[in-house]
């Protein structure tokens, strides 16, 4: 799977400045970096995150975790488990509406697993 190409084809691909894809113990698998970030801690700190979330979920009795949005002033982050080893990293541009991304997140999620 090609990260990048995948992402270049969503209608919120103007929205999207980075994206990846992490392994379940926070390794890059896939990734389209555009920015100067630290791969190796987006990729594990991502994983702890969607893991915090995902255990709120459940002790607040609200289901399987969908995505989360962690707001930076950079831009926003969105965390998406794939499948039960890998989420899906996308950092919005800053200033972007970032509605379009995340339906984007959503419609696309099944197909990204299959790719991973």
């Amino acid at each position: 799977m090609r990260l990048r190409e995948t992402i270049d084809g969503w209608p919120s691909r103007g929205a999207i400045a980075s994206a990846a894809v992490v392994s379940e113990d926070g390794l890059l698998i896939h990734e389209a970096f555009t920015a100067p970030v630290d791969r190796e801690a987006v990729a594990a700190l991502a994983v702890t995150v969607v893991r915090s979330a995902a255990q709120l979920g459940a002790a607040a009795n609200g289901g399987n975790l969908g995505s989360v949005v962690v707001e930076l002033a950079g831009g926003p982050a969105i965390l998406s488990p794939l499948d039960g080893g890998h989420t899906l990293v996308v950092i919005a541009a800053a200033n972007e509406d970032i509605g379009p991304v995340l339906f984007d997140v959503r419609q696309h999620r099944a197909t990204l697993a299959k790719g991973v």
